[in-house]
This record gives structure tokens, C-alpha cells and sequence, in this order.
């Protein structure tokens, strides 16, 4: 009985301390910083910077922003999340994009957007079209979650999308992206 029980600890203890896991936790550890540093490396956004389709100055206006790292390891910021989807496009076609992260509009204010809150845009839910004001044309609204998404739909209305679904034509995306 004793060396039964003796045995059965000493796999667990394997199985916990394996080094494969050890090494899985490590490599997800280190996504994730990447990611994380690439945006704090990418912005955050300043008192001076330009929308990169528009040249307003980003911070004058409400709503969640976005920047596109590119694969040239230049960043390209907008003044809009709408305006990141649709120079994501663009971008795309030209030099290719690494990473896009826009404001969670779940977790920021609208007016004024907390860079320390931007989120990986292929990931997240969007509202477009709904009834808040967004600079540039109609608004679209980040999430982190789909649940978040649905809540802001059913109080300001709009289009439920995926990253997927946001596409030039979808967006009215015009000539100067």
C-alpha cells in the first residue's frame, strides 16, 4: 500500500515538473511579451502625431485609434479604428503587416482612449456603423470580447463584425488609404 501511493506521487510530481511543460509555458510567456512590447514599442500615441491617411493630429479626436506595424518595421498610426482597418488594406497590398492593435473600445474611454489598453485587432469584435461619433465617417468599435461587442450593439446599434469582415468595401474605404 505504501509503495503504491509513493509511486503515484512521483508521476504527478513528473507530470507537473516535466520539462515539456516547462517549455510550453515558456514559449507562450514569450509570445506574449513580444506582442505586448511590440505595442508599447509601436505607441503610445503622442500629442503630435498624424493620422497616417489623413494628417489630422490623432489625439484631437474621439474614439479608439489603431497603428499597424508593418513588415519594414515602420508603424503607421490613425486617428480611427475604421481608418486602421482600411490602411490595413492597403498596407497589406504594399509591404505587409505584422501587427495591428487598436483601443478596446471596452475598456477605454470614448473621448479620450488609454494607449496602455490597445488590443490585437486580428482578435478582437467590432461594431460598425453605430449611433456614438467617431472622426472620419462612421464609427467602428474594437472589443477584446465578442460579449462585449453584443452589449455595445444592443445599446448604440450598428453591424456585429469579425477582423474578417472588415474589408474595403464593407468599410467604404476610399482612394487616400
Amino acid at each position: 500500500m505504501f509503495t503504491a501511493r509513493r509511486k503515484r506521487k512521483s508521476v504527478q510530481t513528473i507530470q507537473r515538473n516535466s520539462p515539456m511543460k516547462s517549455l510550453i509555458k515558456l514559449c507562450l510567456g514569450a509570445a506574449v511579451a513580444v506582442s505586448l512590447s511590440t505595442a508599447a514599442v509601436a505607441g503610445p500615441f503622442n500629442e503630435t502625431d498624424q493620422c497616417s491617411s489623413c494628417a489630422m493630429v490623432i489625439k484631437k479626436y474621439p474614439g479608439p485609434k489603431g497603428l499597424l506595424v508593418l513588415k519594414d518595421k515602420s508603424v503607421q498610426k490613425f486617428c480611427s479604428a475604421r481608418g486602421t482597418a482600411c490602411g490595413y488594406a492597403a498596407a497589406m497590398k504594399k509591404t505587409g503587416v505584422v501587427h495591428v492593435f487598436m483601443h478596446d473600445a471596452g475598456a477605454v474611454d470614448w473621448k479620450n482612449p488609454d494607449d496602455s489598453k490597445l488590443i490585437d485587432a486580428t482578435k478582437a469584435w467590432f461594431v460598425y456603423g453605430s449611433k456614438v461619433k467617431a472622426v472620419m465617417g462612421p464609427s467602428l468599435a474594437p472589443f477584446a470580447t465578442k460579449e462585449a461587442a453584443e452589449a455595445f450593439q444592443k445599446a448604440n446599434g450598428g453591424k456585429l463584425m469579425s477582423f474578417a469582415d472588415l474589408t474595403p468595401e464593407a468599410l467604404g474605404c476610399g482612394e487616400k488609404y
